[in-house]
This record gives structure tokens, C-alpha cells and sequence, in this order.
């Protein structure tokens, strides 16, 4: 009986350390990663800029990011304000990616044989392709700046599930919201 449950426990371990592996992979693959300077003394900032992006791609959704960049900042108690004059400089990044992958099932054929100290296997195992896959990605990074350091940092992912310009507004509206809701309030304003 022990032996017989010995056996039993290592692929049943084996299978179960694999499982977590592969849902620690997949969710850490579109895991925002957002950094903020410890130092700074954000309840002491009150004003805002939003830089255009460097890398113009395309003006309407750049002056959307914008947009709700500012939604988001002002709903945490900042004001809007000219280059010159803002406490902070916010700077967006935007890019998109595509990953390409092919989904293929495995055939495994052949014999064995096990005993209690060892085994024999003969055969041979066929992978079988069953289509391509490709995924689309929306990046966004966005960088606050203050008197010339960083001081807060974000960037991450969505995935679209349709490539037209209405699908990838609201994923990157989603994303900015995601991006910046770390960001420290100030309700002193």
C-alpha cells in the first residue's frame, strides 16, 4: 500500500508543480510594472503637463491618451497647466507588438516497460500542427518627471481582441487607467 502511494505522489507532485509554473508564466506576462521615487513629496504636487509622445503614431488616439491622462490626473486632485508653469511634466509612450504562435498537438507512440527499479521506453513522439496564432499587444509607458527626475514610472500591456481604432482606444483608456491608479491622490487641492 506505502509503495503503491509513493508511486502515485511524485507524478501527481510532478504535474502539479508544472500547473503552477504555467499560471505563475501567464500571469505575470501582462503584470503592469510601475515604480515610484520614495523621496518625492507627492501631496506637495498640484499642477500638471502632458507632453506629446515621441513617437507619433497616430494623432487621434495620442490626443485621447492625452485626454484621459488628464481625466485621470484631475480625479486625483491635479490641475491641469502650461509647460512652463506645472509642477510635473507627464510623458506617454505608446507601441504595439505582435506575437506569433503556433498551437500543434503531440502524438506519442511506442512501448515500455517498467519495473521497480527502471524502465524501457521505445518510440517516438510526433507534434502536429494545428494552426498559427497571432496576438496583438497595445503598449504604453508613462513617465512622470519632476524638475528633470523621474519619479514615477509605468508601463504595461493590453491585449487587443480586434485591431480597429474603436477596440484600441478602449484598451488603451483601460491601460492609462491601470497605469496611473497607483499614482498618489491629492485631495488637498
Amino acid at each position: 500500500m506505502n509503495d503503491n502511494k509513493a508511486r502515485w505522489s511524485f507524478p501527481f507532485r510532478g504535474v502539479l508543480v508544472f500547473l503552477f509554473c504555467a499560471w505563475l508564466a501567464g500571469c505575470a506576462s501582462n503584470k503592469p510594472q510601475i515604480k515610484m521615487r520614495e523621496e518625492t513629496h507627492f501631496a506637495a504636487l498640484k499642477t500638471f503637463y502632458v507632453q506629446p509622445p515621441l513617437n507619433s503614431f497616430n494623432p487621434t488616439l495620442e490626443q485621447h491618451m492625452a485626454s484621459t491622462i488628464t481625466t485621470v490626473l484631475q480625479g486625483k486632485g491635479l490641475t491641469a497647466a502650461g509647460e512652463d508653469e506645472a509642477d510635473i511634466k507627464v510623458g506617454f509612450f505608446p507601441s504595439s507588438r505582435v506575437e506569433e504562435g503556433g498551437s500543434s498537438v503531440s502524438i506519442g507512440l511506442g512501448t515500455g516497460v517498467f519495473g521497480r527499479s527502471g524502465g524501457i521506453s521505445l518510440g517516438s513522439i510526433f507534434s502536429v500542427p494545428v494552426g498559427e496564432q497571432v496576438t496583438e499587444y497595445q503598449n504604453l509607458q508613462i513617465e512622470v518627471v519632476q524638475d528633470g527626475e523621474f519619479i514615477y514610472s509605468a508601463a504595461g500591456s493590453a491585449e487587443l481582441e480586434a485591431n480597429d481604432s474603436i477596440s484600441v482606444q478602449q484598451a488603451l483608456s483601460e491601460l492609462v487607467v491601470t497605469l496611473l491608479q497607483p499614482f498618489p491622490a491629492n485631495r488637498s487641492n
